[in-house]
């Protein structure tokens, strides 16, 4: 049996063979004629032209590279961008509450709600908390942004010989409003040029407006920059997580398309297609933990391939009209999400043990099927892990220990530095 298996593949392999060769020729044959058309045509001859253009020769060199360091410290501003700075502090509402209190019963109810609010509620003392945390490490709260449903601030680093200034966007919360404008994902079209972008991200960026002054977030946000800069320019750090992140990104196209800063977005979904960014210079680090699920929507280039399965199926099942009709309905509805595709430089942070953030890794632009794969591992171990992801405090724990960790050498040096420059004061 053996033998007649061996001649079996023998014989198709004597009749075959002139077809595989000519598959594996054809390509190297066609590749070598390329190469031959399009050789030098002299080696001899003088090459011109190298470095004609002068006004090009003067590349921005202090345009800041990622910096571990600058990513702990704009994770932390987007986290604190999440204090309800424009809503009466619980403390005020708790010494309103106070003058009513009539009998003990109420105030025993009082107190107790009281400690549980000052033990478990710390995103909601206001805007002074957040003014007293930003002063206390060395930064001026210039201003709140709160427009509409969007909120965000900006502080100056004044504590130093080099300041800058941080634009922080707060992310999605447990509003509707938040959710309403998440889910406002079908893209407007740019007013000039083939951009498209985020209908909802756009509006709340641009066109919802302050019901007093009239301001949009991206007008007061040129505004407050610009007032900000009247003794020179300072370099601008842009920055939020989640709807935060997206709204970063949209800052960064609208107001500091080219400056001397970058933006940092954590856990951003995507905003637009290429198109739209093709003209921003300011460099752009999007830094995704792990199994994060909110970079992943709205669908990206996985939705041409769906798209493709749509019409495809359409062809298959073209003796059953009703169902064409539906598959080519959902075909139409879903490329309307078409193009969104992500912008700016990877920054990817894996995966770890409970707790054990010492075993992070930051990996720039790992390959989509890495990710895809280490994602997948990830929802074996639990459903749920891609939502645990997208948790702000794991991003910031894992930035601080690779800023800790890849810069020991330097933050001992500056550490000792402080030390004798005390002594000599």
């Amino acid at each position: 049996m053996v033998e007649s298996i061996l001649e079996t593949i023998t014989g198709l392999v004597d009749s075959l063979w002139p077809y595989i060769a000519a598959v594996v020729a054809i390509p190297a044959v066609s590749t070598a004629i390329l190469a031959y058309v399009r050789r030098p045509k002299s080696a001899a001859a003088p090459r011109r032209g190298y470095l004609s253009r002068s006004e090009l020769l003067r590349p921005p060199l202090r345009r800041p590279a990622y910096s571990d360091r600058m990513a702990y410290v704009l994770a932390e501003m987007s986290d604190l961008a999440y204090c309800q700075f424009e809503s009466p502090s619980f403390l005020e509402e708790a010494g309103a509450t106070a003058l009513d209190i009539q009998t003990p019963d109420e105030m025993t109810e009082f107190l107790g709600g009281f400690a549980a609010n000052l033990l478990g509620r710390e995103r909601a003392l206001g805007k002074d908390f957040l003014r007293q945390v930003l002063e206390g490490k060395g930064f001026a709260l210039l201003d709140v942004l709160d427009i509409a449903d969007t909120q965000g601030f900006v502080c100056k680093r004044d504590k130093g010989t080099e300041p800058y200034l941080v634009i922080a966007f707060r992310g999605t919360e447990k509003k509707v409003s938040d959710w309403l404008t998440d889910a406002n994902c079908v893209p407007r079209p740019e007013d000039e040029g083939s951009g498209k972008v985020h209908t909802g991200f756009w509006k709340a960026m641009a066109e919802n407006q302050d019901q007093r002054t009239g301001e949009t977030i991206e007008a007061k946000i040129r505004r407050i920059t610009e007032e900000a800069a009247q003794d020179g320019p300072l370099p601008l750090f842009i920055t939020g997580h989640s709807l935060g992140g997206a709204l970063a990104l949209l800052a960064t196209k609208l107001v500091a398309p080219d400056v001397d800063g970058a933006c940092y977005t954590f856990g951003a979904p995507r905003v637009a297609n290429y198109e739209y960014f093709s003209a921003v210079k300011t460099p752009v680090y999007r830094v995704v933990n792990s199994s994060d699920i909110v970079p992943r929507v709205p669908p990206g280039a996985g939705l041409e391939g769906v798209l493709l399965i749509l019409r495809g199926l359409a062809w298959v099942l073209s003796f059953a009209p009703p169902v064409v009709s539906l598959l080519n309905k959902l075909e139409e509805s879903l490329d309307r999400l078409n193009g969104y595709r992500h912008f700016g430089d990877l920054r990817y942070l894996s995966d770890v043990g409970e707790g054990r953030f010492e075993q992070v890794r930051l990996l720039t632009n790992p390959p989509a099927i890495d990710r895809v794969t280490w994602m997948w591992r990830r929802i074996a171990k639990s459903a749920l892990m891609p939502i645990r992801s997208h948790n702000m405090v794991i991003y910031r724990k894992k930035l601080e220990e690779i800023a800790g960790r890849r810069n020991e050498e330097d933050l001992q040096e500056e550490a000792g530095d402080s030390v004798a420059l005390s002594a000599v004061q």
